[in-house]
Order: structure tokens, then C-alpha cells, then sequence
């Protein structure tokens, strides 16, 4: 009987899992978005994930779908995408914990910024409890071209990060990182429009 009803218990846990991860208004907007050309309709796909329930500045320019991915909850409150910030196409965001880009921020394709992880477990099973961590890039921050973030990490105001580099922790202001690990090269100058 103890088999039983532990299966019973696993099968309802992945059967929520499941259904967090269903996000039925992300799915439609992506739906709607993928009739789009890529590059020309950056600004209407911006208000879609709008209207999803996303919180999406105006004149944010989405270039393509973003796969947006999470089974926590509040999935729609854990994006924030800052004024004249522009997303290239293929995207990956986890939603796991907070995601937050702020104003004129780059991101170039194939860009991955994931928020969850694990607790570390015992030695027989070393993967332990999930648990996520925010990100957060800065101000007039750029990502480029298959950078990964990892949880918890700040890409700090006017960073850039190089095409490639893999991000395990923050980034301070106003330099530039490259490798894996990515290691600060060198400062850079602050200017404003």
C-alpha cells in the first residue's frame, strides 16, 4: 500500500508541474507572432507578450519569438523588459525567479539567461530541491551572440558581454567580459546620447 500511494503522490506532483507549465496567453502570442516577419515586427510582438500579461515597455523590439520557459509560479510577473530594449531572435529566458533587462539593453540571438537550479543534494543523488535565482541586466547592458547567463547573476549598467561567454557571476559596470568563465577584459567609458 506504501508503494502506492507514493506513486500516487509523485503522479500528482509531475501532474502540477505540468500544468505550471502550460502558459496558454504566451502560447497564443507566440502563436500570433510566429505569422510575423522576423525583423519588421519587432514592435507588435513586443505588445503581445504585452497583452499575454507580461511587463513589457512600449518601445521594446522583440525580433522573434522568445521561448520563455518555467513550471514555478507567476510566470507572467517574473519579466520585466525596460524601454528600447531590443531582443534578437532565438531567446531562451527561464521564468524559474525574476528576470529583469532594463532600458536600451542588447541581446543578440541565441542568447540564454536561465534563473533555476538546484540545492545541492547527497552524495546518492547530487541534484537536491529546485531553487532559483534572479537576474538582472542593466541599463544600457549588451549580450551578445550565444552568451549564457546563470542564476543569480547582474550584468551591470553599460556591460557588455561577449559573443560566447559563459556568465557565473556578476558583471560589474561599464566593462567588458568575455570566455568561460568570463573574466573582465577590460574597463569601458561611460556616455550617454
Amino acid at each position: 500500500m506504501r508503494g502506492f500511494s507514493h506513486r500516487f503522490a509523485r503522479l500528482r506532483h509531475y501532474a502540477a508541474l505540468s500544468r505550471r507549465s502550460v502558459h496558454v496567453r504566451f502560447a497564443l502570442a507566440n502563436l500570433v507572432s510566429s505569422l510575423l516577419p522576423l525583423f519588421a515586427s519587432g514592435a507588435v510582438r513586443g505588445r503581445l507578450y504585452r497583452w499575454a500579461g507580461f511587463d513589457v515597455a512600449r518601445g521594446a523590439f522583440i525580433m522573434g519569438n522568445l521561448k520563455l520557459t518555467s513550471a514555478f509560479p507567476g510566470f507572467y510577473k517574473k519579466l520585466v523588459i525596460g524601454p528600447g530594449v531590443a531582443i534578437a531572435d532565438h531567446v531562451t529566458i527561464n521564468l524559474d525567479a525574476p528576470v529583469t533587462i532594463g532600458k536600451n539593453v542588447g541581446i543578440a540571438p541565441h542568447v540564454i539567461i536561465y534563473t533555476g537550479s538546484h540545492k545541492l543534494g547527497p552524495g546518492s543523488s547530487r541534484i537536491g530541491e529546485p531553487a532559483a535565482f534572479p537576474v538582472t541586466i542593466e541599463d544600457g547592458a549588451w549580450v551578445r551572440l550565444g552568451a549564457i547567463i546563470v542564476p543569480g547573476v547582474t550584468i551591470g549598467r553599460g556591460a557588455i558581454v561577449a559573443a560566447g561567454a559563459v556568465v557565473l557571476k556578476d558583471v560589474p559596470p561599464n566593462t567588458y567580459v568575455e570566455g568561460n568563465p568570463a573574466t573582465v577584459i577590460r574597463k569601458l567609458g561611460w556616455g550617454d546620447r
